[in-house]
């Protein structure tokens, strides 16, 4: 028995050695329980809703939002497909009224809970669907258009309160029901044109706020039999409101909660304890309230820290601990340099790596300059050696795509076998035939241009049409190049009566950026471009200022007058949804959607119409052909793809005629479609990023190997 005991105590001494070394000897490294993040573009500090409507938030205030928001009725899962979210949802039922509209209706559960410890209910989600579907978010610079897809919206957007009549408006949202405490329908519009969807089931994917945060003090929701409703409060009008010009209390009160962190609640897996707006750094504390994802997953590392990463140290950021995860590595020196550096660290770093959802690309502005015009876009495109840029730039690491796609979606994979594409191989032949054909045969005085002229008569130049020289409210008569660092200025002459514009491309890149650089050296500058009687202009800065150039966004440093018609910069799907609708439409108040201000000419001669009889693609072409339309128009497939299509061939269908037309009109050029590798602390385990599973999805699994909390 004595021995036993003896042979016993061994045993434990020797579990207690192991529980606390790795190997006799080697004693275990205790890590904090803190993971820190970041990203190359700057904190804003737009977390609460970024973007606010439009498109232009930032990548890492999207980061932060991710991290501080759920309950979400759907959420995307790691292969980017909308799925229910079996942690909020009871029950809820998509069914068709006897108006040929889609009702959708959700039971939530009870019990869930905001970082308040305040209960989430129907109410929570239905107030931002209900302020951001009035003028009193338009007041605030919000688009106002988030209830758009369900019935009653046009009516209950034109209400402003009980004390203005305007014709036609209601107080309460048809279409939007409260039907108790944990439940509530969204009635999608057929005759708005919303329904059918091919992805409708995704309409009744909506998220929870804090009522305090979306409607301020003294406001409800209520549903009195009709469709929910805002009480009066919320239209009160503001001091300076006048009839002509209506302006709201509350639409201060949206302005001031977007960028508030500290007043209101939270519903994510995360919690904002501070954010330093001088160096542009979050921490985010855990979420104890929080019940999960879409899939049950709470998080278990306790503090994530979220900072700016500088792209040319980025590597001496992440070994010298400053950062524990570098994401999205990509181009050849970059991920070369990344992956030597966790080759060296001896077990120190680790990584993950995928074929990225998108692509890098140079985008044109299509509405004014010589990028409206499409034969200076293929011109271009013609004069820049794609393959050769791909190579250069991913180092190996990535291919090139000829449109708006990824080679892994399941749609791309049915059609690209029959798909017929224009690779725009490298001639410079080619450019200057599309150039001549295009009318770019001139030069300043009005005369045939002249291949090797100097000064201003380097280049070529076209004769605009009185409509060409109107466009874009008469910008093109005062085109003037830009960063003329040679001392040459090209600008539109006056020859007579008519308007002579320069080919010249003032190009905007953000720095420090490699494929800035490379632009420059293997399309800016080179010596093509200078032969097909082409100059591009560059002008670099900040990833705001880009931003406020492509949407014309004063708060983002937009001076007034459009002046870039070339950035470039990166483009990717967050999800496997693939709807481009609105984003081509002619429609003012959808100049938000559009980063290129295309509108195609066909779609003038045969619009879509969302309320006409849904046709099927050989339908829709003969009847645009008959109208005098060369093809259907970008706007037109973009609708019908999602609009029209009820099968998933149709929908293929549909979508190879969209990527081809973009491709003849190539509004972007892409550049690369890249693989992603995320370099990474290896003290952070179970941690999988995808191309629509970033950094920030992506922590809410992980964890910190022998994690300890921070005394």
């Amino acid at each position: 028995m004595r021995k036993f005991s003896k042979v016993l105590a061994l045993l434990l001494v020797a579990l207690l050695c192991l529980g606390m070394f790795a190997g006799c000897g080697e004693k275990v490294e205790k890590n904090e329980n803190k993971v820190i993040l970041g990203n190359v573009t700057e904190l804003s500090g737009d977390f609460r809703w970024p973007g606010f409507g439009g498109s232009s938030a930032g990548a890492s205030d999207q980061d932060i939002n991710r991290l501080t928001t759920g309950y979400s009725t759907m959420e995307t899962n790691q292969n980017g497909a909308y799925v229910w979210n079996q942690t909020v949802v009871k029950e809820h039922s998509e069914v068709e009224d006897e108006n040929g509209n889609l009702v959708v209706t959700v039971e939530i559960n009870p019990g869930l809970k905001f970082s308040d410890g305040s209960e989430v209910k129907a109410v929570n989600y239905l107030a931002y669907v209900l302020a951001f579907s009035t003028n009193v978010s338009v007041n605030a610079g919000h688009t106002g258009m988030s209830g758009q897809a369900f019935v009653g919206f046009d009516s209950f957007k034109a209400y402003v309160g009980a004390d203005v009549e305007v014709k036609g408006a209601t107080k309460e949202f048809a279409g939007v029901r409260l039907l108790g405490d944990y439940k509530f329908s969204l009635t999608v519009s057929k005759e708005a044109g919303f329904y059918p969807y091919y992805y409708a089931n995704t309409y009744g994917a909506v998220t929870p706020y804090p009522l305090d945060l979306v409607l301020g003090e003294g406001v409800e929701v209520k549903d009195d039999g009709n469709g929910a409703y805002l009480t009066d409060a919320w239209y009160k009008k503001a001091a300076d409101s006048t009839a002509e010009t209506l302006t709201y209390e509350k639409s201060e009160h949206l302005k001031a909660a977007r960028y508030d962190v500290t007043k209101y609640a939270f519903s994510g897996p995360y919690t904002i304890s501070a954010w330093d707006e001088s160096t542009k750094e979050v921490t985010l504390k855990i979420n104890p309230e929080f019940a999960g994802n879409f899939e049950g997953q709470k998080p278990a590392i306790t503090t994530v820290v979220y900072v700016k990463i500088v792209s040319e140290t980025q590597l001496d950021q992440l070994k010298n601990g400053v950062i524990d995860v570098l994401a999205n590595i990509t181009g050849g020196t970059d991920t070369k340099a990344a992956l030597d550096a966790m080759k060296a660290s001896e077990g120190k770093l680790a990584e993950n790596h995928y074929q990225r959802a998108g692509y890098g690309k140079i985008q044109f502005e299509c509405d004014f300059g010589p990028t409206m015009f499409n034969e200076v876009r293929q011109a271009i495109t013609y004069l820049l050696d794609r393959n050769a840029f791909c190579s250069t730039f991913t180092g190996g690491y990535g291919q090139v795509v000829h449109g708006p796609y990824s080679p892994d979606f399941a749609q791309w994979l049915a059609v690209k076998d029959t798909i017929q594409l224009n690779s725009y191989e490298y001639s410079l032949a080619s450019a200057k035939k599309v150039l001549e054909d295009n009318g770019w045969v001139y030069n300043s005085k009005g005369e045939a241009y002249v291949e090797g002229a100097t000064g201003v008569d380097a280049v070529r130049y076209k004769k605009l049409t009185a409509e060409e020289a109107a466009a874009c409210d008469g910008v093109n008569k005062t085109y003037t190049s830009v960063a003329n660092t040679d001392g040459v200025e090209y600008k539109t002459v006056k020859v007579g009566n008519d308007y002579y514009m320069p080919l010249v491309i003032n190009w905007f890149g953000t720095t420090p950026n490699d494929v800035t650089d490379l632009i420059g050296t293997s399309l800016a500058n080179s010596a093509e471009v200078t032969s097909a009687g082409m100059v591009i202009r560059s002008t670099t800065g900040d990833f705001d200022k880009l931003l406020g150039e492509i949407y014309r966004e004063e708060s983002y440093g937009y001076g007034g007058t459009p002046t870039y018609g070339m950035f470039n910069l990166a483009t990717g799907w967050n999800s496997a949804i693939y709807d481009y609708a609105f984003n081509w439409s002619s429609d003012p108040k959808y100049f938000g959607y559009s980063s290129n201000k295309f509108f195609d000419p066909d779609d003038a001669k045969y619009p879509y119409d969302i309320t006409a009889e849904k046709l099927s693609y050989a339908d829709a072409l003969a009847a645009a052909k008959a109208a005098g339309a060369e093809n259907l128009g970008m706007d037109y497939l973009s609708m019908a793809m999602v609009y029209n299509a009820k099968t998933e061939a149709e929908y293929n269908e549909w979508w190879k005629a969209y990527i081809e037309k973009w491709n003849s009109l190539v509004p972007d050029i892409p550049l690369y479609s890249n693989y992603y590798y995320d370099i990474y602390n290896s003290k952070i385990e179970n941690y999988k990023t995808s191309p629509f599973w970033g950094c920030a999805d992506a922590v809410v699994y992980a964890t910190i190997k022998n994690a300890v909390e921070a005394e």
